[in-house]
């Protein structure tokens, strides 16, 4: 992981800013579109604190994606946890391992959307599961991949994207020399590399690949894709908060307290149902 200096926010990005229903968003100033306010906060929320929680994230589209309304439904979920409880959010839109390196340094209080592992939990608080994230097998409709048993993956050549953990399986297999793990600077770019034939099979969230497909692909790649129904893994995706910020722990208590209020009242299912109805808690 890279460190990144520490400098004041206006040294490091020039940003935009706007303020609605009691939500703060921070978006790079690429245009002078608005950004979607995210709904459902308290209409005169009393923010307990003059300073936002300030949380970066990255592109993984339906969760997390500039381009989407609330940047979306996973930092929709969490903008609204926390306005259950009167705080405002700003979002810093960067890459995942800059958000990461920023929490852990202070300069960030948290990011979304990450999974639960032995070496993050020693560097950062992690809030209570907010979506069960689904890893697939995707593969093309003319070089079938069954994906039955574990035997089915021994000596395929899988195509994943750098950065990303699929669950001890892929890790065990491929330390082991069983598999071998060809990886792309993105999802994206894993797909394309999979319509290519480069591959002979692809790791990738359920959700984000059908979403990829659906928005960057035309209907004839789309029809070459198949996905097999077996998960590769599940694994919780939580937001991890840092350890270098006295405030945190106080926010990290409100947002699991205002994402339980919006669970017990069906929230959080409504949207994963709208969005990604494959990572819903049961």
């Amino acid at each position: 992981m890279n460190s990144h200096d520490m400098a004041t926010p206006p040294e490091r990005l020039r940003l935009r800013w706007a303020t609605a229903a009691g939500l703060t968003f921070v978006w790079p100033c690429l245009s002078n579109a608005a950004p979607n306010a995210a709904p459902n906060a308290p209409p005169n929320a009393e923010l307990k604190r003059v300073e936002p929680v300030r949380l970066g994230i990255g592109e993984w589209a339906p969760f997390f994606s500039a381009d989407l309304p609330h940047f979306g439904v996973f930092a929709q979920v969490v903008s609204e946890a926390f306005a259950q409880q009167g705080f405002a959010v700003q979002y810093q839109i960067m890459p995942w391992k800059r958000a990461l390196a920023d929490v852990e340094s202070g300069y960030l209080h948290g990011s979304p959307g990450w999974g639960l592992t032995p070496e993050r939990a020693q560097k950062f608080l992690y809030s209570d599961p907010v979506i069960l994230s689904h890893d697939a097998l995707f593969f093309l409709k003319r070089r079938p991949l069954l994906f039955q048993r574990d035997e089915d993956l021994r000596d395929k050549l899988l195509g994943a994207t750098s950065g990303y953990h699929y669950g001890p399986l892929i890790q065990q297999y491929e330390a082991e020399g069983i598999l071998r793990v060809d990886r792309a600077p993105s999802d994206e770019a894993s797909l394309r590399k999979l319509l290519l034939g480069r591959v002979d099979g692809l790791l990738m969230n359920r959700e984000a690949g059908v979403f990829l497909l659906k928005t960057r692909f035309t209907s004839a790649e789309q029809a070459e894709v198949v996905i097999s129904p077996r998960a590769v893994g599940s694994k919780t995706s939580h937001m991890v908060m840092s350890r270098a910020l006295p405030e945190v722990p106080g926010q990290l208590k409100a947002f699991n307290l205002g994402l339980a209020e919006l669970r017990q009242r069906g929230r959080v299912q409504e949207l994963l149902r709208q969005y990604a109805p494959a990572s819903q808690l049961k």
